[in-house]
């Protein structure tokens, strides 16, 4: 306030980030709205006891199972409701882990039927899916429907099968168009190891999208995430 003398601090303060305990791997990255997916949290200078620990994903208790110096781990609850992604690590007496951005995604799969698609059918030929803010879809079935158009606010996440590398997966629509969210089809950091072919139709006097147009994958204001396993040679001499 105005008139006061400044404070002068006398004690030296000492910043270690030796001591923070920091995380460095989720597994899985992915697990069912549905909850009852065991998650676990890799990093370092964790913790050792289990009954210190509090763990949120999007708001949501997960129940810590075991605990070391290397990692924590936790099962997930049921998640209610379209909820932005988030992670809160809290060791009592510690403070909050250093989460680098990693985060657990829970995901509505597609392959879950009634519960994903609010009790009807899966989609079917000539359909259109809305994906809203807040909810994840996770496109874990093998060939899709030839969809009339796919409209992304939040997430469509393709995951390669992890086992088989031969694995082939497809996706067939007219228009995809992701405004404000997120299209994944593997991240530099995890790619997508096995095979799959999205394919985009229509005929030349088709609608167009303003801008975009007919037979495409439009973006704006969001994130198209693709990456595949790394080529080599990645170029080739033509004579």
């Amino acid at each position: 306030m105005k008139g006061e003398e400044p404070v002068e601090f006398t004690n030296a303060v000492t910043f270690d980030g030796t001591k923070t305990s920091m995380l460095t791997k989720i597994a899985p990255r992915y697990g069912s709205r549905l909850g009852g997916d065991s998650v676990k949290f890799t990093g370092t200078n964790m913790g050792t006891d289990k009954t210190k620990y509090s763990i949120k994903i999007d708001g949501v208790d997960c129940p810590v199972s075991a605990a070391t110096s290397t990692y924590v781990q936790c099962t997930t609850k049921k998640r209610s409701g379209f909820v932005e992604s988030s992670l809160e690590i809290m060791y009592d007496g510690h403070g909050l882990v250093s989460t680098h951005d990693l985060t657990f995604t829970y995901v509505f799969k597609w392959s879950d039927g009634a519960d994903t698609w609010g009790g009807e059918m899966e989609p079917m030929d000539g359909e259109t899916i809305y994906v809203p803010k807040g909810l994840n879809l996770l496109v874990d079935i093998d060939n899709s429907p030839r969809l009339n158009a796919v409209f992304v606010e939040g997430s469509l996440i393709f995951v390669p099968n992890s086992s088989d590398a031969s694995h082939h997966r497809t996706f067939d629509a007219h228009y995809i168009f992701v405004t404000g969210g997120r299209m994944e089809l593997g991240t530099a950091d995890f790619p997508y190891t096995s095979r799959l072919t999205i394919t985009m139709h229509s005929a030349i006097d088709d609608p167009y999208l303003p801008i975009y147009g007919n037979k495409c994958i439009g973006l704006r204001y969001g994130v198209l995430d693709m990456h595949g396993v790394a080529k080599t040679p990645t170029w080739t001499v033509m004579e």
